[in-house]
């Protein structure tokens, strides 16, 4: 991230001792407002906002202060600060693309040669700098100059080349390091009016400079000065010329950049920062007062609580023409006149609203050895809480969670050690991958939500009179039923069971979404109750439905005793009246399909028919992977007493892999990223077969249960951790180690290196 304490030219020969900077201060959101210019209505252009989270169309400063929270790292600067966004015009298309922005904000202390008391913002004042329409510059009016432009070079000297100076229009060469769009706000006010109808004139520039001096008699109280920067990131972009940047108000020029400002601030504390921070040069935590407020992590987890305007601004795909009536203008010729009767856009919520009946409950910690939510679970580039929940409640379950933006877990109690008991709300820090103005948990952070009205269980299988089912359960290769089989590619949980009615026998067992094995009772020490989220195979005949798993029965009885190996208490989830954490549903539910992280199978889970995809020993030779069923509830296999601890020095790896040790996981995002499977039965050969069946030449192990492939780290994980960092049993091979909370066991095909690599998607807001 750029904190950006980069010296201003202009600034440097009249700085004072006393300044801070909020450097790097990401937007809360890019939309089309101005609840300066253009209250209780759309705005003109789109701007980039940083700042309080209850921003909107209308500047009320008594409910802006009540913002749960601001992109400020100083939580009691509940301001807003604005500027038009930027954009880059394709040279062969013509189409907008929006330049990443983040921006530096200054507060400087400039008492003049009269030495001026300096005064804290008033509740309620509003100001702006720079003109939108301006397309020249007059060099003498302290207005224009304090718009300007700075092009970033770190690694080239141009202080002798008069190209690279400051100046107030956009450059005609690109910036290596970006560039920075500046305003310098005027500092004098008349003490009287909090805005003006022009909004300026409330307003004035100190005598001697724009950036310091005394007040003149007409506006006698001098504020601290406000400057902010905001950053570009134009050198991600090609450049070809004038026209190459262009201002979301149609400005090719860059004379028409501006800022706008709204007070939120704790005026109090503001105050007692400006008399009693005499040391501050620039770091915030020289200041006590304001260090004493920093917190970071409530700026990293700030999200908009009020409306956006419904419209493309350009962060999902280019646009064809800028929001708004704002067709290029140069300043030359006549401007394009627009459509009179273009219909407006309207306001929605910054945040899609949840299903009714739902609510969040906070964020929670994941579970202390295995997913806390582990019913179902689906990950998505365009994730959103209300997407979660409605995933969750199409399979039956009364709990959502949202992890690390684009993961959802569902189930009707929280497992593995995770309690309800919420941490303190900007733990959960990653903005949801389908909209950035949600919060999506973090790593091994989930944001909760829960409905007052558990749903019915999704499609109701009708079963033969007398039949119910009786859980997820263990198989073994020598089969837990062995009275009768069958395979049917329109399987359903009703024509298995009613197979095995025909013929007499009290138990019915599918497995691999097509298989029915019909028995008495279970045999060859299978049928213990497994997870439920074991049976994760779609039933052959009914994509609504799950039929049983990698050796994982969905089983069902008759009312007639059966000789059951496990408890019935086990097979289905009990009823419970509770509505805060754990909501139950009936004990005949038939299981609902848990759909994988990425595959919609589980990649090891082979028919009676199909070949093993790699040669490695402990998947060869049969028709199914060998993997010892798991007889636990929990996730994270635990591993027995008289057991030795586990350890992957005597796993034997499919031809051409080798492991690469433990590594970092949960960073900024997942280290491997292109697919991912869970299961109760994971093993290290497992999801190395599934990855190599896939082309992926990475495999990583994680949580016991959690496979993830790549064909490189990304997001900046993969650093090499200790051992003892990866110390989870894998869930179907209790002595070998499947990574552990944040950290993969990674392996990778020898013939292929795993480099580190960066992707970029763009979204409404940015860290750089």
């Amino acid at each position: 991230m750029h904190t950006a304490l980069w010296t201003l030219v202009t600034l440097a020969t009249v700085v004072s001792a006393e300044h801070w900077i909020f450097g790097g201060v990401r937007p809360i959101v890019t939309t089309r407002l101005d609840p300066v210019i253009s209250p209780n209505a759309i705005g003109s252009h789109v701007h980039s906002i940083v700042g309080a989270s209850r921003f909107q169309n209308v500047y009320d400063p008594a409910d802006l202060v009540q913002s749960n929270c601001t992109t400020i790292p100083v939580q009691p600067d509940k301001s807003n600060y604005w500027a038009p966004q930027l954009y880059h015009q394709d040279q062969n298309t013509s189409l907008f693309t929006p330049i990443p922005t983040s921006f530096n904000i200054y507060y400087l202390m400039r008492p003049g040669p009269m030495n001026e008391s300096i005064k804290a913002f008033p509740p309620g004042l509003r100001m702006v700098a720079g003109d939108p329409n301006r397309r020249s510059y007059n060099a003498s009016d302290f207005a224009q100059q304090a718009i300007s432009f700075v092009c970033l070079d770190f690694n080239a000297d141009h202080s002798n080349d008069p190209d690279w100076d400051e100046r107030p229009n956009f450059f005609d060469h690109n910036c290596p390091d970006g560039m920075r769009a500046q305003v310098f706000f005027p500092s004098c006010w008349d003490g009287v009016n909090l805005d003006s109808p022009d909004h300026t004139s409330h307003m004035a520039y100190p005598i001697q400079n724009y950036n310091g001096g005394d007040c003149p008699d007409s506006h006698p109280v001098h504020l601290v000065s406000l400057f902010y920067e905001m950053f570009v990131s134009v050198d991600q972009f090609d450049f070809w010329g004038n026209g190459t940047w262009v201002l979301a108000n149609g400005d090719t020029t860059g004379y028409g950049h501006h800022g706008d400002f709204t007070n939120g601030w704790d005026v109090d504390l503001l105050q007692n920062a400006i008399d009693n921070c005499p040391n501050a040069t620039g770091n915030v935590m020289d200041c006590p007062p304001l260090a004493a407020a920093m917190d970071q992590a409530s700026a990293d987890a700030c999200v908009l609580e009020t409306e956006i305007v419904d419209e493309d601004t350009g962060f999902e795909t280019p646009l064809s023409a800028l929001p708004g009536c704002n067709p290029l203008w140069n300043g030359t010729g006549l401007r394009t006149e627009c459509l009179s009767d273009a219909e407006l856009p309207q306001l929605i919520p910054a945040q899609t609203p949840l299903p009714t009946n739902w609510s969040e409950i906070g964020c929670i910690a994941e579970g202390t050895n295995g997913r806390a939510l582990i019913g179902a679970s689906t990950t998505s580039p365009n994730l959103t809480r209300a997407a979660c929940v409605a995933f969750c409640e199409s399979k039956g379950f009364a709990l959502a969670g949202v992890e690390f933006s684009d993961e959802c877990y569902c189930d009707d109690k929280l497992r593995n050690g995770a309690t309800n008991t919420t941490l303190i709300w900007n733990e959960c820090t990653n903005h949801c991958a389908g909209n950035d103005n949600e919060i999506c948990g973090g790593p091994a952070r989930l944001t909760l939500l829960v409905t007052s009205n558990p749903p019915p269980p999704p499609n109701d299988t009708i079963l033969p009179d007398g039949w119910s089912f009786a859980g997820c359960v263990s198989d073994d290769p020598a089969r837990a039923l062995t009275g009768f089989s069958t395979a049917d590619d329109q399987m359903t949980h009703a024509s298995c069971v009613a197979t095995c009615s025909s013929h007499n026998f009290t138990i019915a067992g599918i497995e691999f979404g097509r298989e029915c094995y019909c028995g008495n009772a279970f045999e060859n020490g299978a049928g213990q109750a497994l997870d439920p989220a074991s049976c994760n195979v779609v039933c052959a005949g009914d994509a609504l439905s799950t039929c049983g798993g990698s050796w994982a029965l969905s089983a069902f009885q008759s009312n007639a005793t059966v000789a059951l190996q496990s408890s019935a208490s086990s097979a289905a989830p009990s009823t419970s009246a509770s509505l805060a954490v754990s909501v139950s549903t009936t004990a005949s539910q038939v299981p609902s399909v848990p759909i994988s992280s990425a595959s919609p199978a589980s990649p090891v889970s082979f028919s009676a028919t199909s070949t093993p995809v790699s040669s490695a020993s402990s998947v060869a030779g049969s028709a199914t992977p060998s993997i010892s069923a798991s007889t636990s509830q929990s996730i994270a296999t635990s591993v027995p007493a008289s057991s030795s601890a586990p350890s992957n020095t005597t796993v034997v790896l499919p031809d051409g892999w080798a492991s690469i040790g433990c590594r970092q996981d949960d960073v900024s995002g997942r280290t491997l990223d292109m697919d991912a499977f869970t299961s109760d039965n994971m093993t290290i050969p497992g999801c190395i077969a599934h990855c190599a069946s896939l082309g992926h030449p990475v495999a990583g192990v994680e949580y016991a249960r959690e496979c993830y492939c790549g064909s490189a780290f990304v997001n900046d994980g993969g650093a090499v951790l200790p051992d003892d960092a990866c110390d989870m049993a894998c869930s179907g091979d209790t002595t070998s180690i499947c990574g552990g909370p944040g950290a993969l066991s990674a392996f990778q095909d020898v013939n292929t290196t795993a480099v580190a690599r960066r992707m970029y998607r763009p979204r409404g807001s940015y860290k750089l």
